[in-house]
Formats: structure tokens, sequence, C-alpha cells
């Protein structure tokens, strides 16, 4: 640390931020897995209701088509009547093989479009299917996600002033520890969750790797900011 700075007082403030940290971090738990599990339902209705809108457009998509194959089916049919009563005015066999080709054809396709309209018409049925089970499936999450909101919110109440008291109170403390300190400390908390940890039983409180004898001198002196060589958090003395 440079000439002049108060390490014992550093060394206070980082212990008082890690009691906050840790009271925060309590508060937290005792929500337990429902900000994750609200969280991971509401991407499931998100995720669910885009899926409903996909399979209303392909649906959708399938009534465009079915109505121009409808049409198409239609028309051919007008042609086969015709193609048909030209027969009755054919004057050669060359004539009638003609007419009779191209009956045959126009049939042809006309049996591919049903085939074609067939196949949409059962696609259109799975999807109208699919739709059910996914709207039934969202009503269900929708139903529970409720019930884990008003739980999480009623949780939330009861220690909202709690930690907004300590939220503040960090605030405070954090400007005051040294820049250089604090932000190893929020590294290692980002990291390891916890940026600070005292002597426990000779050893780092975090990691609980053995710390040197002479090492623990250091450390209970307080003149000096002491890294686990482990871990990397910063240690303090046993609490008194």
């Amino acid at each position: 640390m440079p000439a002049g700075i108060d390490v014992r007082h550093e060394l206070e403030m980082v212990a008082k931020l890690q009691d906050i940290d840790n009271n925060l971090h309590e508060l937290i738990q005792e929500k337990g897995d429902l900000p994750e599990i609200v969280k991971r339902m509401q991407k499931e209705i998100i995720e669910r209701n885009e899926k409903l809108e996909k399979v209303h457009e392909k649906i959708a998509n399938i009534a465009t088509n079915k109505r121009t194959i409808e049409g198409q089916i239609q028309l051919a049919r007008i042609k086969q009547d015709k193609y048909k009563e030209q027969l009755y005015q054919v004057t050669n066999n060359r004539e009638y093989d003609a007419i009779t080709q191209q009956i045959d054809s126009n049939r042809i396709e006309i049996e591919a479009s049903e085939t074609d309209l067939l196949s949409m018409m059962e696609e259109d049925e799975l999807l109208t299917l699919r739709i059910g089970d996914i709207e039934e499936r969202i009503k269900e999450v929708n139903t529970e996600l409720i019930e884990r909101e008003q739980e999480l919110g009623e949780k939330e109440e009861e220690t909202a002033q709690e930690e907004l008291e300590y939220t503040h109170e960090r605030e405070k403390l954090s400007v005051r520890i040294k820049k250089p300190v604090m932000a190893h400390y929020e590294r290692i908390r980002n990291s390891k969750g916890v940026g600070a940890a005292t002597l426990y039983a000779s050893a780092c409180g975090s990691c609980f790797a053995v710390v040197p004898p002479q090492r623990q001198t250091e450390i209970r002196k307080m003149n000096d900011i002491i890294l686990c060589e482990s871990c990397g958090v910063i240690l303090l003395p046993e609490q008194q």
C-alpha cells in the first residue's frame, strides 16, 4: 500500500463490507430458488407464445394454399368437362387421341392437386391439435407462475427494508475504501463469492488452504493487505 495509508482502517472497512455482503447473501438465500423458478417460467411462457404464433402462421399459410389449390382444381374440372364435350365433336382419330391425351393429363393434375389438398388438411388438423396442447401448457404454467410470483412477492416484502438498508450501507462504505482494494475485492467476490475471509484454524476461511505461521502473524498485525495465495481473497485476522 502507498505510504500514509491507514491499512488497519482499510482492512476494518473491508471486513465490514464482507459482513454486509454476507447479510445480503443470506437475504437472497431466504428467497430460495423462487427468483430463478419465476424467471424460468416467464421464459417458458414467452417461448411457447412464440411457438403458438408460428403455428398460427403455418395454419394461415395452409388456408391460403388450400384456397389456391381448390381454385385450381375447380378450373381443371371445368376444363375436363369441356374436353369431354369436345370428344363428341371430333371428326377423326387424330383429334380424338389429342383430346383424350389432354383429358388424361388434366386428370393426373387434378389427382395430384387433390393429394396435396388432403396432405394440407391432415397437417392443418395436426397443427390445430398442437395449438390445443401449447395453449393448455401455457395455461398450466401461467397458473403456477401467478402462485410463485405471489410467494416471491411476499418474501421480497419481508426482506425489502432490510435489503435496502444493507445496500445503502454498502454503497457508503464502498466509496470510502481505496479503489485498488475495492477493485480487487469485487473481482474476487464476483469470481469466488466472497472478496475477503478471516483466518480459520490457521487456514483461509474461504478456500481453507493452510496459511504459514509467519503469514498468520503478518495478517494479525494488519500492517499490510495480504491475499490468500490459493484463492486470492483478502485475508483478515480471526474475529474477536
